[in-house]
């Protein structure tokens, strides 16, 4: 009898992309896969059609007053409603749930079938969903190190796993640079919905690395109202670029890349250290619990990247710190050694060893 898997996801980048990424891995093993998310993680489905959805609508009562806080508990009272009747319609072996908000109704819904529940967390920071799951979950898999948050009483149910990137990713064997016309070449990321101070920031900064004579070719994730404009910026400038808001063919460029900037979610920055592509990392500074910018320290502490606070970048201090790194090509040998030591190989394997009594 074929087993079944139902994966719980909130609906942004960090959060979706790990869920897809082991939701493939273990269809091609015969498994029968269901995505309980919300529009904005069902939206990441639509290169992935041999996957079955179910769009759920909740809420989260977080940072709100005390009668928007009543609101959204009756929202997540419907949404729980819903997740118990899909539970009893698809009767699955186990869940999974990645974290962020819309991921908890489901998740929480697997107590009144006494369905097993493994959490899977990914930052130094234990997020609030995955937070007040522990007492209900059978494992908890981690990405990196122990969340500095963890709570003592729970640290028996803890799989350390690593990052669960994409197997391209995982399997992906280093390469010569493939820049055949001796450029620098820079990879932009900005998260999932691009990061609109990059797009303020670093076209000057490519700029004055262009005026000083270094040849820079530029490949830069943006927000949608600002790839026309930096289209024509670039252009005018005579550097070479490719301006996108979102691709799928993210390990080209990372392949052809000497150095990226990019914000620091768990997923981008795992990506980067297995393909060893030195970064600069500039934690988005509003993320819940500041987790970006303890996934930045800790790879910095790892000597996998350099880090600018966002209050602190400027075109200045971008241009000296690229410059920096241009001129000592020995800093950039040395991050992916450092990197070498870091990486997520055998993330697929641990994972399934974790989960094996359940399926």
């Amino acid at each position: 009898m074929i087993k079944k898997i139902i994966f719980s996801s909130g609906g942004t980048g960090g959060h979706i992309f790990p869920a897809i990424n082991l939701m493939k891995y273990f269809s091609n093993k015969g498994y029968d896969i269901l995505l309980v998310t919300d529009i904005r993680g069902n939206s990441f489905l639509k290169n992935h059609a041999r996957f079955r959805s179910c769009i759920i609508s909740t809420d989260t009562p977080s940072n709100k007053n005390f009668f928007r806080k009543i609101f959204s508990f009756i929202i997540i009272f419907f949404s729980i409603m819903k997740s118990i009747l899909i539970l009893k319609k698809e009767k699955p072996d186990l869940i999974i749930g990645f974290g962020g908000y819309v991921s908890f109704p489901i998740s929480f819904s697997s107590k009144f079938y006494n369905i097993p529940l493994v959490i899977y967390e990914n930052n130094l920071v234990l997020g609030r969903t995955n937070k007040n799951l522990l007492s209900l979950s059978k494992k908890i898999l981690l990405g990196t190190k122990m969340p500095i948050n963890f709570p003592e009483k729970y640290k028996s149910k803890v799989y350390q796993v690593g990052n669960i990137l994409r197997e391209e990713i995982i399997n992906h064997s280093v390469v010569e640079k493939k820049n055949s016309n001796k450029a620098f070449s820079i990879l932009v990321l900005g998260g999932s919905q691009g990061a609109e101070i990059f797009g303020k920031i670093i076209p000057s900064t490519i700029k004055m690395l262009n005026d000083k004579g270094h040849i820079i070719e530029i490949k830069q994730q943006c927000i949608k109202q600002q790839k026309n404009s930096l289209i024509e910026f670039y252009k005018i400038n005579n550097i070479k670029s490719n301006i996108f808001e979102f691709t799928n063919n993210i390990l080209d460029l990372i392949e052809s890349s000497d150095l990226a900037i990019t914000r620091c979610g768990a997923s981008t920055t795992a990506e980067l250290v297995n393909t060893l592509t030195p970064f600069i990392a500039v934690p988005y500074p509003h993320s819940m619990d500041n987790h970006q910018h303890l996934n930045a320290k800790y790879y910095e502490s790892k000597g996998c990247c350099w880090v600018i606070e966002q209050d602190k970048f400027s075109s200045t201090n971008l241009f000296n710190l690229i410059l920096e790194i241009m001129k000592d090509k020995k800093k950039l040998e040395n991050i992916r050694e450092s990197m070498k030591k870091n990486d997520s190989k055998d993330v697929y394997d641990k994972v399934e060893n974790a989960i094996k009594e359940f399926i």
